[in-house]
């Protein structure tokens, strides 16, 4: 799945046509049947073991589907303005299909089995994909402006690195976004180099936006499998890490951040994995593990500054895992040094040349004033956490566009975020509002019982004191900074899931550990129980993936 999540994007960048009112022309279409087919038979001929042919065809027959959805929507599209009840019989057929897939697959395998919970991962690359081939690549974006040197913003900096191959030399203080460590920069910049050997960069500077939205895509499906492989260290069954996989991998705003052109997509990869190696550190604490860690924290911070919420938790764990072990002090001490002469010098040199250079404080965040339209400041903390009036009037994010009101509620507005992100489109039809509501509600739904889920797990007798300790750290100074963030600079836009996707996730990870618990209980208590509790277990986030698969289909049937 690694290789996939690597593999597919390219694919993806060099057979997709983002500027074509066809994604995917009818010779590339072609290419890639001949592709699949030839993948195939060469199994088929080299006499692979058989359970591996048997999965390759299975994710030939999703990767086929979502092809062939990609075109029907492109037809639609075409045709302008289409009746709306075609857009829902389609959205209720892809519904069917969808659900009709995943029970054969249940009983072809038994139950829940990897196989399953693999299939869902790569079906989770399939929406992703599905979504960054369709939506244009400047619809949804957080401050990116354009790819040229007269821009700043996330676009304008990478064109510098790109076009320079070097620091802009400005103030950062001066220009958009210029403040940002350079680390998700460079490496975009580094990528257009090579794609560029190829002769696969657009002509025009403009559309480079397009070709960018390669490696976000590579990250968000990245982050995926890391999700996934928490689960396994976790040692959680293939029912866990499927409610686990479903939630982080389907939630809307997780596949949109897939197209994101910010450094938001990689640093929240970079903190899921900065998870991942603290734990499969803590069970094997080595020199190797330690240095891993070090350059994970340390691009996390070379990334977005913010990344350090996540230290604490490693260093705490690092700390009892020494402690436990106190009488091997000494190897410990050597690890803890060589951790932080990796980690220190990666994650803080660009904030301190950016001091001594520029005179801009450490942890330098660009703020608005109070002209701004988004400007909430007028409204207090309490207003701010417990005042719902006009709240859910709209179920999409408002900042004074609509009758003159901007959200300032911060639990609903992330909630809205975490749905429509920047979108106002569920209005438009009644497939998108139905399934767009019913998904709302769920993720207010989920959201306010991933506390109460962790509570229920930190008390079970589990051995996972550790685990528990660390992922609540985590979390919990992760949603810190994050309320102290939206209070110290009160707009709309402040509000935002993607500061505290690292959270999110983490808060998926512990529903999919309670509900395994739940799980356990009820089935130690009767048959019956335990049978009810998995299958819930099962239906839940299956349900919830399809919904978001439905909601995407019709939101693209919508877009220009």
């Amino acid at each position: 799945m690694m290789i996939a999540a690597v593999v597919l994007p390219l694919l993806g960048g060099a057979f997709f046509s983002q500027d074509a009112p066809y994604k995917l022309g009818i010779v590339q279409f072609l290419a890639i049947l001949a592709l699949i087919v030839a993948f195939n038979v060469f199994l088929a001929v080299r006499r692979t073991e058989r359970e591996y042919r048997k999965n390759v065809m299975r994710y030939s027959g999703m990767g086929i589907f979502m092809l062939s959805l990609m075109q029907g929507i492109c037809l639609i599209r075409q045709a302008g303005d289409v009746d709306d009840r075609l857009r829902t019989a389609l959205g209720i057929a892809v519904a069917v299909v969808l659900v009709g897939a995943f029970l054969l697959l249940l009983r072809a395998e038994g139950g829940v089995t990897e196989n399953v919970v693999m299939a869902v991962i790569f079906a989770g690359f399939l929406v992703r994909i599905f979504y960054v081939m369709l939506t244009d690549g400047l619809l949804f974006q957080n401050d990116i402006t354009a790819f040229h040197l007269d821009c700043s913003g996330h676009l304008g900096y990478i064109c510098h690195l790109f076009t320079n191959g070097r620091l802009p030399d400005v103030d950062p203080a001066t220009a958009f976004e210029f403040c940002q460590p350079p680390l998700y920069y460079a490496v975009s910049a580094i990528f257009l180099k090579v794609y560029g050997l190829f002769g696969l960069l657009p002509e025009d500077s403009w559309s480079m936006d397009e070709t960018l939205q390669i490696m976000p895509l590579m990250y968000s499906m990245m982050t995926i499998v890391f999700i996934d492989k928490i689960g396994k260290q976790m040692k959680l069954s293939c029912e866990g890490r499927l409610v686990a996989v479903c939630f982080a991998g389907f939630l809307p705003y997780s596949v949109m951040m897939s197209a994101a052109l910010n450094n938001d997509t990689l640093v929240t990869l970079l903190m899921v994995m900065c998870l991942y190696y603290t734990l499969r550190w803590y069970e094997n604490p080595d020199m190797r593990g330690i240095i891993i860690m070090a350059v994970c924290i340390g691009a996390a911070m070379m990334t977005k500054i913010s990344a350090v919420v996540v230290a604490p938790a490693m260093a705490l764990l690092m700390l009892y895992r020494g402690w436990k072990e106190r009488k091997k002090w000494g190897a410990y001490l050597k690890q803890f040094i060589c951790f932080g002469v990796t980690a220190l010098p990666l994650g803080l040199w660009y904030p301190v040349y950016c001091r001594i250079r520029y005179g801009l404080p450490l942890g330098y965040v660009v703020s608005w004033d109070e002209e701004s339209l988004q400007f909430i400041g007028m409204y207090d903390k309490w207003s701010r956490l417990f005042r719902f009036d006009q709240a859910f009037e709209y179920l999409f994010f408002r900042d004074d566009q609509v009758n003159s009101f901007a959200d300032f509620n911060i639990p609903v507005t992330l909630i809205k975020f975490a749905t429509f992100g920047t979108s106002r489109y569920y209005l438009d039809s009644q497939l998108t509002y139905v399934v767009s509501s019913c998904i709302f509600w769920f993720n207010l739904i989920l959201f306010i019982f991933m506390p109460l889920l962790f509570t229920v797990w930190f008390f079970c007798k589990d051995g996972r004191l550790a685990q528990k300790v660390f992922l609540l750290a985590a979390a919990g100074t992760s949603a810190y900074f994050y309320l102290k963030f939206c209070f110290k600079y009160p707009h709309v836009c402040s509000m935002n899931i993607r500061y505290i996707m690292c959270a999110v996730y983490i808060g998926c990870i512990v529903t999919a550990v309670s509900a395994s618990e739940i799980h356990k209980s009820g089935a130690s208590k009767s048959v019956a129980l335990g049978k009810l509790c998995k299958n819930i277990m099962v239906a839940l986030p299956i349900l919830y993936a399809v919904a978001v698969t439905v909601m995407k289909v019709g939101m693209e049937m919508l877009l220009p």
